[in-house]
Parts: structure tokens; C-alpha cells; sequence
């Protein structure tokens, strides 16, 4: 481990001994890295007996409500903590409306590994090399001497699962096998786990990503593909925002395609994006320009509901892919 790292990690685990009431907030529009590592370190500090309050602001997605501990989450609290957390967020934006919350804490930890983040939390834990955050956080349980349950371990693991695309990207490094090993060890049920948080979908997710491959578009070499999900569709197949999540994959999968990008229409009128890229394409420089944030290969954003900021950002893509 990195002599910085390992000396960060010290500053939290002691700011986190200290706390007796302690706030740990993951990103807007989750996924399963954010929130296995909400869930992995609220389990694991509730077993301490301070107060923990666990915030999204989206709540969470129907593909992770099997994990331990996901109906503790909540989307806002009016109280204030010793110590505020925020897991897999690259800049404060991404705490979304609990934000207020987060900044109200005497003391602020950030604990992530996006490469082109913003650092706002007074205590950083970043590691840029982790596969996933729940990688690092493995490391500050361990600090903390928490024995890790297999509720716990699962919660992990999925983040690692989802942020690694069950182990078929390119961020993998010998440590995260080493980290997994270690926790299939507490008693994970490993196929099950992968097959609850990656591979199994709801009808409403089947039917959004026919519809997303039906309508999918190109660019004239057919290397960045794009799809857009309107609040309409939402509504004719009864499902959510977060149902769209998964498309992305589906559209990056396609031969010859080298990026993706969904749009998800939100209720504000505005547009979610899902970037997805394969050969170490680093679309987080994209979504940073329009405010998000993300890895090399997957990351995200939002934007005006319209066609010319739609247009500049697939400009943007082409332009990427074309070096």
C-alpha cells in the first residue's frame, strides 16, 4: 500500500474512532460500487455502536435491494454528524441534494479512486489504481480491527463485481483477486451474488434495452453508438430511471462499437448520460466536462434536455475515439 494512503487511512480510522454520530453518503443515480461500500461501511461501523445514517439521494435501485442492510438507507436527514463520509464520488456535486447534510459534519472524509475527481472532502482516502472502491474501503475496515461478517463481505464483493464488470475490465490488478479471495473466504455465495447484481433483469430493464438497441444510432465510422430513453418509455413499460442503467453495457457490446452512451430522460426535463467504453478509453474526461465524473471505462453525467447539448456531447465522444 502507498505510504499516503496508508497515512490517510490512518486520519479517517481516527476521526472515525472518535465520532459518535457518523453520515456516509454515496452518489447520485448509484451503482453497485457506491452503494456496496455505503452498505459495507455502515455494517461494519453500526457493529461499533455509534449512530449511522446511510444517504442517496435516489434511494436504492431494484438490482441491489438484496443486499444487507440496503432498507437502511435513506434519501435525507435534517441531523448533524460528527464525521461525514462520501464513498465512489468524484466531485461534491455528485452528493446531490445531501450535500447540505454531508458539509454540516465537523469533519469530512472522501474515499474514492476516480482519476479525474475533485477533492473536497478536509480527509482524503484515494487510490486511482483500485478496481473499485470497495477495494479501499476493504482496507479501512481493516484499520478499524472491524471483523468482517459475510453480510458485510457481500457488500464489497459487489462492488468490486460491478465496478470490474464481473472482472472483464481492464482496471483489474493482482490485489483485487487477493481482496476477493479474502472475502469469498467469509462465506459469499459468489454465483449468486453476480447473478442478483450484474446478470439478472427485471422485465421493465429487458424491455427498456430492446427498445434502446431497436433505436440505437452510430457515428459514421460505427465506433461510438448512443441510445436515448425518454420519460414516455418509462412510463408505457412501468418501469424507472435506474432500469436504463444497464443498457450502456448492451450497446458497448455490439462489434466494432468502442463507446456507448445512453440518455435517460429525468422528470426535470433534463438528461442522465451512461458512458461506456472498452479498450482503456477514458470517458470520465468527457463526462468531466459536462460536470460528472466516472473511471476510464464507465462514467457519467447530466445535461439540458436538448438536442445541441446532446449533439455537443457525441461530438465530444467522436472526438475522443478518434485520438
Amino acid at each position: 500500500m502507498d505510504i499516503g494512503l496508508r497515512e490517510n487511512i490512518k486520519l479517517a480510522t481516527r476521526a472515525i474512532r472518535k465520532a459518535k454520530k457518523i453520515i456516509i453518503a454515496s452518489h447520485v443515480n448509484p451503482d453497485g460500487d457506491t452503494i456496496g461500500c455505503l452498505l459495507a461501511l455502515g455494517l461494519s461501523l453500526l457493529h461499533t455502536g455509534k449512530k449511522i445514517i446511510l444517504l442517496c439521494q435516489d434511494g436504492v435501485p431494484a438490482r441491489y435491494q438484496f443486499l444487507p442492510g440496503s432498507e437502511l438507507i435513506t434519501t435525507g436527514t435534517t441531523e448533524t454528524a460528527d464525521v461525514a463520509i462520501a464513498v465512489d464520488c468524484g466531485s461534491a456535486r455528485q452528493l446531490g441534494t445531501v450535500q447540505n447534510a454531508f458539509f454540516k459534519a465537523k469533519t469530512t472524509i472522501q474515499i474514492d479512486h476516480h482519476d479525474f475527481g475533485d477533492s473536497f472532502g478536509k480527509i482524503q482516502v484515494l487510490e486511482n489504481e483500485a478496481s473499485a472502491v470497495g477495494e479501499i474501503v476493504y482496507e479501512v475496515i481493516r484499520a478499524l480491527k472491524i471483523d468482517i461478517t459475510p453480510q458485510i463481505a457481500t457488500c464489497l464483493l459487489t462492488s468490486i463485481v460491478i465496478d470490474t464488470g464481473s472482472f472483464r475490465f481492464s482496471n483489474i490488478r493482482p490485489k483485487t483477486f487477493e481482496i476477493c479471495g479474502k472475502l469469498i473466504k467469509k462465506g459469499v455465495d459468489l454465483q449468486y451474488l453476480i447473478e442478483e447484481s450484474y446478470w439478472k433483469k427485471t422485465r421493465s430493464t429487458a424491455k427498456i434495452s430492446g427498445l434502446c438497441l431497436l433505436n440505437a444510432q452510430f457515428s459514421e465510422q460505427g465506433t461510438v453508438a448512443w441510445s436515448v430513453v425518454y420519460q414516455t418509455d418509462i412510463r408505457k413499460f412501468d418501469a424507472k430511471l435506474s432500469d436504463a442503467d444497464a443498457v450502456a453495457d448492451d450497446l458497448r457490446d455490439i462489434e466494432g462499437v468502442k463507446i456507448a452512451a445512453v440518455f435517460r430522460e429525468t422528470e426535470r426535463k433534463s438528461f442522465r448520460v451512461s458512458l461506456r467504453s472498452k479498450y482503456g478509453i477514458n470517458v470520465a474526461q468527457v463526462a468531466k466536462l459536462f460536470g460528472g465524473g466516472g473511471h476510464h471505462n464507465s462514467a457519467g453525467c447530466s445535461i439540458r434536455a436538448s438536442e445541441k447539448e446532446r449533439e455537443r456531447l457525441l461530438k465530444e465522444l467522436d472526438n475522443l475515439v478518434r485520438g
